[in-house]
């Protein structure tokens, strides 16, 4: 299995949790499907932002400002979902905040090959 399977499936148990430990309502189903698809589309996007980083000469030379909309966006939805009350949308953004961390730490003992 590849990396990004077993991110996925970690990332589905605590959405899964989420939802059951809030008594399993169709909306915060739904959340949770939300906040899987847009954890995965972040997942591509850092690995994108990574094999851009990793080049001589970037052919997106805004690739540097990812970061900084990342963590304005998620800052901006834990108000948002804290103030609703979207449990599973406010869990999301735990694991988008910790998710840079966990890449950070995998790519230290598992470099991009040249």
């Amino acid at each position: 299995m590849k990396t990004w399977h077993y991110e996925n499936a970690a990332v589905a148990a605590v959405l899964l949790s989420v939802w059951m430990a809030t008594g399993c309502p169709p909306i915060e189903l739904l959340g949770s499907v939300a906040v899987f698809c847009g954890f995965c589309c972040a997942s591509i996007s850092d690995r994108l932002t990574e094999r851009e980083a990793a080049r001589e000469k970037p052919s997106v030379h805004c690739f540097r400002l990812f970061w900084w909309f990342f963590v304005a966006k998620e800052l901006a939805w834990a108000v948002y979902f804290t103030a609703q009350g979207a449990w599973s949308a406010l869990v999301g953004c735990a694991v988008f905040a910790v998710y840079p961390f966990w890449r950070k730490l995998w790519r230290r003992y598992h470099p991009i090959a040249a």
